[in-house]
C-alpha cells in the first residue's frame, strides 16, 4: 500500500506546483492553446491524485465516491482544487480573460495552503527537530521542482509555435528548476545529518541503499547535470545563431529532466514513508 500514498503525494504536488508556476508566463504572451493544454494536464493530475486518495481510504473509485465520499481530511482541498482548475480550463474555452486569471491566482494560493495542510498527516510518522516546519517546506519545494520541469517543458514547445518568444521566459522556469533542486538537495543532506544523530533510526538494508542511491545519483545528480545542459543550450551565443534550435534542444533535455526529477521525488516519498525521514 506504500505505492498509492507515494503516487498521491507526487501527483498532487505536481498538479499544484505546475499550475501555480503558470504565473511565470505573462498575460497575453502566448495564445489560449497553451493554457488550455496545461489546464487539462493538471486537471488530469488532480483527478489521478483524488483516485489515489480514495484508494488510500479504502473507497471504490467511482464517480459518486469521487464527489460524495468525504473520508479523509484532505478531500476538501482536493475537490476545491479540482473545481478551480476545471473552472480555469473552461474559462479559457469561453474566452473569459478576467475569470481565468483570477482562478489561476486562486489555484496557486489554495494549492499552497493544501500542500502545507497535507504535511500534517505525516508529522506523526517522523521524529525530527522542527518537523512541523521542515516537512511542509519540503513538500512546497518538491511541488515547485515538479512543476518547474513539467510546465517548463510544455512552455518550451511553444517556441515552435511562436519562434519569436523571448528566451528569458524559458530561462525563468529553469531558474525555478535550479533553486528548488538546490533547496531539495540541502534538505536531503540536512536530514541525513539529523538521521545520523537519531538513535533507533530505521536501518539501511540493501534495498533502501539502492533507493537512496537512486535519489542521489538520478534525482539530484542527473537533474543538476541536465540543468547545466539546458542552460548551455540557452546561452546567448546559441540563441543568436539559431533561437528555434536552441529552445528545441533545451526542451528535449527538459523531457529527460522530467524523468530524473520524477524518479528522485518518487524515491524521496518512498524513503519518507518507509524510513520516517525527509529524504
Amino acid at each position: 500500500m506504500t505505492l498509492i500514498p507515494i503516487f498521491y503525494l507526487v501527483f498532487s504536488q505536481l498538479a499544484i506546483g505546475g499550475f501555480g508556476l503558470l504565473l511565470l508566463v505573462p498575460k497575453g504572451l502566448v495564445g489560449r492553446g497553451f493554457y488550455r493544454l496545461m489546464g487539462t494536464i493538471y486537471l488530469l493530475a488532480i483527478i489521478l491524485a483524488r483516485c489515489a486518495a480514495l484508494a488510500i481510504d479504502g473507497q471504490m473509485v467511482t464517480l459518486s465516491n469521487f464527489f460524495l465520499s468525504w473520508a479523509g481530511h484532505e478531500v476538501f482541498f482536493t475537490l476545491f482544487l479540482f473545481l478551480i482548475v476545471l473552472g480555469y480550463t473552461l474559462s479559457l474555452w469561453l474566452k473569459s480573460e478576467f475569470f481565468n486569471r483570477i482562478l489561476l491566482f486562486a489555484g496557486a494560493t489554495a494549492g499552497t495552503i493544501a500542500i502545507v495542510y497535507s504535511a500534517q498527516s505525516y508529522l506523526s510518522q517522523i521524529d525530527l527537530p522542527a518537523e512541523q516546519f521542515l516537512l511542509p517546506f519540503q513538500f512546497l519545494v518538491s511541488a515547485t521542482l515538479l512543476g518547474a520541469v513539467n510546465s517548463g517543458m510544455w512552455f518550451g514547445h511553444w517556441y515552435l509555435v511562436t519562434p519569436d518568444l523571448p528566451v528569458i521566459h524559458l530561462k525563468k522556469f529553469n531558474r525555478f528548476f535550479l533553486i528548488s533542486l538546490l533547496l531539495s538537495a540541502f534538505l536531503f543532506v540536512f536530514n541525513l545529518f539529523l538521521r545520523s544523530r537519531t538513535p533507533g533510526a530505521v536501518p539501511l538494508n540493501v534495498f533502501y541503499q539502492v533507493v537512496l542511491g537512486m535519489r542521489i545519483l538520478i534525482g539530484f545528480g542527473g537533474s543538476f547535470l541536465l540543468y547545466i545542459i539546458i542552460m548551455y543550450c540557452l546561452r546567448e551565443k546559441a540563441v543568436e545563431q539559431d533561437a528555434v534550435g536552441a529552445t528545441r534542444a533545451a526542451t528535449g533535455f527538459l523531457y529527460i529532466a522530467i524523468i530524473t526529477v520524477f524518479m528522485g521525488e518518487l524515491c524521496g516519498r518512498f524513503l519518507l514513508l518507509e524510513m520516517a525521514f525527509i529524504l
